[in-house]
């Protein structure tokens, strides 16, 4: 049985992704981030490069896929885990089809 979604706390440029390729290891964090908490990993994307800022909605979403395909492909991110935080991402799920909207 799968966890019923919330709906997504963030966007493309309210959040941080957040990772350490070759692992499980990966979040959205909330940006700025005051807090530092990007810090306990190696990579980051998203809200913190400001060309994602000045970008439309459709522009967001295909940048959130293309940075998913770069953390599984090139940065050997478990791609379950990859899916599973970007379902918070509002621009992630609105490009997933129905049946991917839970985690695997």
């Amino acid at each position: 049985m799968h966890k019923k979604l919330e709906d997504p706390r963030f966007d493309c440029t309210n959040a941080m992704l957040c990772w350490t390729p070759g692992t499980a290891n990966v979040k959205l964090v909330p940006w700025p981030d005051t807090i530092r908490a990007s810090d306990a990993y190696r990579s980051t994307t998203l809200a913190c490069n400001s060309y994602v800022h000045g970008k439309n909605f459709e522009q967001r979403k295909a940048i959130a896929f293309i940075e998913a395909v770069h953390l599984i492909v090139r940065d050997k991110v478990d791609a379950a885990a990859v899916h599973n935080t970007m379902l918070d991402l509002e621009e992630y799920r609105d490009g997933c089809a129905e049946d991917m909207l839970r985690e695997f």
